[in-house]
C-alpha cells in the first residue's frame, strides 16, 4: 500500500488505521524523515520515503511492491494557489500524472484519490450532486478537476479508480496554520488563548464538515472491498450544511461546558477571501448506495471530542 502525503493531517490519521488493519504501508512526503510527523508513522511500523509526487523515480522507489496507491499528496491552500499558480499545477496536476504513470506501469489494482469540495464553485443547487461540478473558482479547484478527468481518462483498464471528494475534513492533529477546513482547530485555539476569533464576511457561507475518522473509515473501507465498484466520483461528507457563525456557537458551548474559566473573546468579522464558495453541503447517496458507508460522527460530537483534546490532552 502506497500512501502519498501520509505525513499530512487525513494521512496521518489513514495510515495510523490501515497499520492496525495489518496493511503493510509504504509512505512518500516531502516532509522529513527525521520530523516528528514521520517519526510517528515510522514507529508504528510503516515504511517513510521522503520524496517529492513530482519526481517520478521518488515515487517508484517508495511504491517497489506496492499494489495500492492512496493520492492524497496535493497542494491544499486556495490562497496559496491564487499567489502561486504555477507551483500549484506542478505539485497538483504534474504530480497526479506521475502516480497514472506509475500505476500503468506496475500493476496497482485500485487508486484511491483525495479531490475537493472546491471544484463545484458556487453552485447553488444544495445538496450538491457529483455531476454539478465543474464551476472552479480557484487555481487549487481547477487543478483537482483536471486530476479527476486525468485519473478517468488516462489510467489504463487494470486499476479501480475511486475519486473523493471532501468535504471539510477536521479532527485530531490538523494544522491551525492551513487554510479552510482548518477553521475548526484555529477557532478552538483562538478562543482557548484568549484571542478573538476570525470569521471572513458575515458567517452565513456554509460548510459540511465531516470528521476524519469517518474519512479514514471510508477509505479503509473501500481498500478492504473486494467488489470491484466500477470507477467514479464520490462526495465524502454527511450531507449536513452548517454556516460558520453556527460552528462557531457550538465551539463556544463545548469549550464552556468542558472549561467554564475560559473567557470567549469577541469575534473579529474581516472582508471574504477570494475563491471563498458560499454554500456547501454535499449529496451522499451515491457514496453510500455504492459502498455501504456512511459517517457516524455528527458535528457536535466531533466538536466535543476535540475541545476535550486540546483542553485535556
Amino acid at each position: 500500500m502506497l500512501v502519498t502525503g501520509g505525513a499530512g493531517f487525513i494521512g496521518r490519521s489513514l495510515v495510523k488505521e490501515l497499520l492496525a488493519n495489518n496493511f503493510t504501508v509504504s509512505v512518500i512526503d516531502t516532509v522529513s524523515s527525521s520530523d516528528k510527523k514521520a517519526q510517528s508513522l515510522i514507529q508504528l511500523g510503516a515504511h517513510y520515503y521522503n520524496g517529492d509526487i513530482r519526481d517520478l523515480p521518488s515515487i517508484e522507489q517508495a511504491g517497489e511492491g506496492c499494489s495500492h496507491i492512496v493520492h492524497l499528496a496535493a497542494q491544499t491552500s486556495v490562497p496559496a494557489s491564487i499567489e502561486n499558480p504555477k507551483l500549484n499545477d506542478e505539485v497538483n496536476l504534474n504530480g497526479t500524472l506521475n502516480i497514472i504513470k506509475y500505476s500503468n506501469s506496475n500493476n496497482i489494482k485500485k487508486v484511491v484519490f483525495a479531490s475537493s469540495a472546491a471544484v463545484y464553485g458556487n453552485c447553488e443547487d444544495v445538496p450538491l450532486v457529483e455531476e454539478s461540478a465543474g464551476s472552479c473558482l480557484s487555481p487549487y479547484a481547477e487543478s483537482k478537476f483536471q486530476n479527476e478527468k486525468d485519473l478517468l481518462s488516462l489510467i489504463s483498464k487494470e486499476p479501480r479508480v475511486h475519486i473523493l471528494r471532501f468535504f471539510n475534513v477536521y479532527g485530531p492533529g490538523q494544522d491551525t496554520n492551513s487554510s479552510y477546513a482548518a477553521v475548526i482547530p484555529s477557532f478552538i485555539q483562538r478562543i482557548i488563548s484568549g484571542q478573538s476569533p476570525t470569521i471572513f464576511g458575515d458567517g452565513s457561507q456554509s460548510r459540511d464538515f465531516i470528521a476524519v475518522s469517518d474519512v479514514v473509515d471510508l477509505i479503509t473501507h473501500i481498500l478492504l472491498n473486494s467488489n470491484n465498484t466500477k470507477n467514479g466520483v464520490y462526495n465524502v461528507a454527511t450531507q449536513t450544511e452548517t454556516s460558520i457563525n453556527e460552528l462557531l456557537s457550538l465551539i463556544i458551548t463545548s469549550i464552556s461546558q468542558t472549561d467554564n474559566g475560559i473567557k470567549i473573546p469577541e469575534i473579529n468579522y474581516q472582508g471574504k477571501r477570494s475563491g471563498d464558495i458560499t454554500s456547501s453541503c454535499a449529496d451522499i447517496s451515491k457514496v453510500v448506495n455504492s459502498f455501504g458507508w456512511s459517517p457516524k460522527v455528527s458535528l457536535a460530537q466531533g466538536i466535543k471530542s476535540l475541545v476535550e483534546f486540546e483542553l485535556r490532552g
